[in-house]
């Protein structure tokens, strides 16, 4: 990755053992990972690029928050990303804007199809990533409804079933 690359690091980025301070360009992450990171060692890592300057903390705009949730909703991606997982991908979102061409290193399948439909540049450190962007839709498995709007709880309001997500459409992503 090369020395004016701008990269944004999940929470699985530091626990995969990625290292900012070994990294070449500009670190960033967001204030939700930190509260995350639960692993000794990534939080070392993480404390040690923070102390050096080769990791930035960053809060997005709001107005990149809502372009993340929107296109969340649309690929299905919504109920199954975390506040952090939102607020990275609008902090790539703002990146992209200001500084050019960004990279989002993650683990998190969702969080690489909302940002594939985004046209964010993402980078998977210890699987081989998503193959397909998804379309998902939520569902009910008692009375079969379909749901196009996350429904509060996740809980089927006709039947009391937990409500799932099944593939609506599949595209091929390229790498």
């Amino acid at each position: 990755m090369g020395e004016g690359r701008v990269l944004v690091l999940d929470t699985s980025a530091l626990i995969a053992g990625y290292e900012p301070i070994r990294g070449r360009g500009e670190h960033y992450t967001v204030p939700e990972v930190l509260e995350e990171l639960r692993d000794s060692m990534a939080r070392l890592r993480l404390q040690t690029a923070l102390e050096t300057g080769k990791l930035k903390i960053s809060k997005p705009d709001e107005r990149f928050r809502e372009e993340a949730m929107r296109v969340a909703e649309e690929t299905g991606d919504l109920t199954a990303l975390s506040p952090a997982d939102l607020s990275l991908l609008a902090l790539a979102l703002q990146l992209r804007e200001t500084k050019g061409e960004v990279t989002l290193l993650t683990e998190d399948y969702s969080v690489q199809n909302v940002a594939h439909r985004l046209g964010i540049e993402y980078v998977s450190l210890a699987t081989m990533g998503i193959s397909r962007g998804i379309l998902w839709v939520t569902y009910c498995p008692g009375c079969r409804r379909t749901y196009e709007e996350p429904v509060p709880g996740g809980v089927c309001p006709i039947c009391g079933t937990r409500l799932r997500r099944k593939p609506l459409k599949k595209s091929r992503v390229e790498k």
